[in-house]
């Protein structure tokens, strides 16, 4: 562990020294800017942190500057705010359909106000403009930070904030960090050589410096996993309502003793759709699971498209010979049909599990489902039988159909959509289901409503990762209990707690914004569910404003704008007006990144669905998708010099191939034969025709309609590899790589 610790931070060091503009930042592009304070408070509470920065800057030469706050998928900015003596710089969350409408309304009246959208979605950029020379700014930053998990071990990760371009006046910076953790704390490691680590309980760690090593990074790794599964809670009260943080932890080693019996049930869906890497990858997932059974525990596989067949009747024990005769049945499967689940999943809930085994079943699919509207209820009434995960990937995974199925199964979807991403998202995946310590875990009370309880209809599954939800209670009432429940097989986990009347603690403030972030996510979905005649009554819209404004955060429907106000003793005073300059140029500056594709959805066009940059935020498209896949089963296909035979040990590949394209009927494709740089450009012209040909002609005789393939030569015009011409300067392997047939889309 400590190998991988120190591995960590190298690559850690690496990315700060490579990216130092990406810390929060007083930016000036003239005059000096000097550093005189810096303080930081951070609050780690279960898988959060709260991070509070306090800078003071004196600026001289200069009447123009900003302060950026770097955009990322595991921060949200939730305050920053700039003290001049006589005025406050602020970033707030507004309704920017409200920001619309007003512009537009002012503009009418002849004004010329410009909205735009931040140019760099890099950064939230507060602008300071008539800075006061040589007198103290002070800069108040508060964001969240997720905590990166390793095994048992959390690890928090910190910039030192400081810029080189920062004349430094500094005798020493001061941080504080307390540990705060509904379970008890163990082994907290810190690189900062002078703090003191204190431990005020098992669940509270103050960790103080004070002192001039204020380049370095701070990190920070703790866990919080004894001998036995522990569960705990925090509570957060203010204005009359408590929001509750509830954890429940496995083992720091998980003794397979503690796991009862475990029992799969495989629902693989085999459709056309499925075929290439989504299917290969179905395979892998199951065969390694089988591997991992031991012979007294039970499986079972039931193959669906357009109907569905079990493997066997009921779950048979996993023996070599009952796993081996699995396997065959599973890469006899190819994908074909329709997709039908509901008559798959009444197959499964018509066994009952034995009581003495863990069922956990698996369904793998894309998500592409002919369904009615009582798959989710009929599912939802068979939860308490087994714990149900949601395995999706496809080259087009329907994201609503699996993220509503995974919500209804209380678990986290998986969406793969990319061949890359396939092995490592398994593997997780794979890890996380191995180990059903707990399933069905509840939280429950007598005397409080639990129904702002988050993830919705939370059922957690304790495994190899802690189990948690969030809860708000508005109710009033003193001492009440909450109860966690569970099931292992036939054993019934019970545990009690008292929530403690608390005064305000402003170190379990994140709390709320947990709380707010989990809430907006279920609403979201709820929206989507519901469809067109949410999206124009605004239902759930206007919840999500209110929630965004509330707390500061940015929402899909909300932004940040900045704003300017009085000074007033460091309070804000009266605020300055957005739309008196008949000139102004107001900015939204959006953090919020639905897909985690580190484009904020002010810049992304596709901001449900995981993209890149340069195709402003969408994926590729499915055709793009296949069309790699069927290269993928191409690569590595070698012909011999001088040759377009294709070798018997290829036919695999072009198999599958074959079955890709015959489920793309309506997409046509371009085939091109490659040559290497021997020979003359006629002859090659010639022989990378002939290649193209022999593929076309073994895809004909598998069942595909040739009229969905065009064959072009390129001869040696278009080598993989142009360093070898001429070929004499290039080994075996490169020139067969440049002997080669690959797919293009016809769009």
């Amino acid at each position: 562990m400590k190998t991988n610790f120190s591995l960590l931070l190298f690559l850690l060091g690496i990315f700060l020294l490579g990216q130092e503009k990406l810390i929060p930042q007083f930016v000036s592009e003239t005059g000096k800017v000097s550093l005189t304070s810096q303080n930081l408070e951070i609050n780690v509470i279960g898988t959060t942190a709260d991070v509070r920065l306090y800078q003071s800057f004196r600026a001289s030469e200069t009447q123009t500057a900003s302060y950026l706050f770097p955009v990322s998928t595991e921060t949200s900015l939730y305050e920053l705010m700039v003290y001049y003596p006589n005025k406050i710089l602020s970033m707030d969350i507004r309704n920017m359909d409200n920001i619309r409408k007003q512009v537009l309304a002012e503009n009418k009246k002849g004004k010329k106000i410009q909205l735009n959208h931040s140019a760099d979605s890099h950064f939230i950029k507060l602008t300071l403009k008539d800075l006061p020379q040589n007198e103290e700014v002070k800069v108040v930053l508060k964001y969240m930070q997720n905590l990166e998990k390793e095994a048992e071990w959390k690890f928090l990760n910190i910039p030192s904030f400081i810029s080189d371009s920062y004349d430094l006046e500094l005798e020493k910076t001061h941080s504080q960090i307390n540990i705060i953790s509904p379970t008890p704390i163990f082994d907290t490691e810190i690189n900062l050589a002078d703090a003191k680590i204190k431990s005020v309980s098992s669940k509270y760690q103050e960790i103080q410096y004070a002192g001039k090593d204020w380049n370095s990074p701070i990190q920070l790794k703790f866990h919080t996993r004894g001998d036995q599964a522990d569960a705990g809670m925090l509570v957060y009260e203010d204005k009359g309502c408590r929001y509750i943080l509830g954890v429940v932890e496995p083992p720091k080693v998980i003794d397979p003793e503690q796991i009862a019996p475990r029992e799969y049930v495989f629902v693989m869906d085999i459709s056309g759709s499925m075929q290439g890497f989504p299917i290969e990858t179905s395979k892998e997932l199951v065969t390694r699971i089988l591997y991992d059974l031991k012979p007294e525990e039970k499986f079972n596989i039931l193959f669906f498209a357009g109907g569905s067949d079990f493997f066997s009747s009921q779950s048979v024990y996993a023996t070599p010979e009952n796993i081996d005769l699995a396997i065959q049945a599973i890469n006899q499967q190819k994908g074909t049909g329709k997709t039908k689940i509901s008559d798959a999943l009444q197959k499964v809930y018509s066994y009952k599990p034995d009581a003495s085994y863990n069922r956990v079943v698996v369904l793998v699919t894309d998500g592409k489902l002919m369904e009615d509207r009582t798959l989710y209820l009929n599912l939802k009434s068979n939860l308490k039988f087994a714990q149900y995960f949601c395995f999706g990937i496809g080259y087009d995974v329907d994201r609503r159909t699996i993220q509503q199925l995974s919500n209804a199964m209380g678990t986290e979807s998986v969406l793969i959509t990319e061949q890359l991403e396939a092995e490592v998202e398994m593997m997780k995946f794979f890890n996380l289901i191995r180990t059903p310590l707990l399933r069905h875990i509840e939280v429950q009370s007598k005397e409080l409503n639990l129904q702002e309880t988050y993830p919705n209809q939370f059922k957690g599954f304790l495994s190899s990762e802690s189990s948690s939800f969030v809860s708000k209670e508005c109710s009033g009432m003193r001492d009440p209990k909450l109860i966690l429940t569970g099931i292992n097989g036939e054993e019934n986990y019970r545990e009690e707690f008292r929530l403690p009347s608390q005064t305000k603690n402003d170190e379990l403030s994140i709390l709320k914004l947990v709380w707010a972030k989990e809430k907006i996510e279920f609403l979201l979905q709820e929206e989507e569910r519901c469809g067109k005649r949410c999206y124009d009554d605004g239902k759930f819209r206007n919840q999500i404003i209110r929630i965004g404004e509330e707390m500061n955060i940015a929402t899909p429907y909300t932004s940040f704008i900045q704003e300017g106000y009085n000074n007033n003793n460091g309070n804000k005073g009266r605020k300055d007006s957005l739309y008196e300059n008949p000139f102004n140029s107001l900015t939204f500056q959006n953090d919020f990144d639905s897909d985690f594709d580190r484009i904020p959805n002010t810049h992304d066009e596709c901001p449900f669905d995981k993209g890149t940059i340069d195709r402003k935020g969408c994926p590729r498209t499915k055709e793009e998708k296949i069309t790699s896949e069927i290269n993928r089963m191409f690569e590595g296909i070698e012909f011999d010099f001088d040759s377009y035979q294709i070798k018997s040990e290829f036919y695999d590949k072009l198999n599958t191939a074959a079955e890709i394209i015959k489920n793309q009927a309506n997409q046509t494709y371009i085939v091109e034969g490659h040559t290497d740089a021997a020979g003359t450009p006629e002859y090659n012209n010639n022989l990378s025709l002939n290649r193209a040909k022999s593929v076309l002609n073994y895809l004909k005789e598998k069942g595909v309609n040739v009229s969905q393939l065009t064959i072009v030569g390129k001869g040696d015009t278009e080598l993989r590899h142009p360093e070898c011409r001429p070929h004499t300067v290039c080994d075996d392997q490169k020139n067969f790589e440049n002997r080669r047939v690959i797919f293009k889309v016809v769009p």
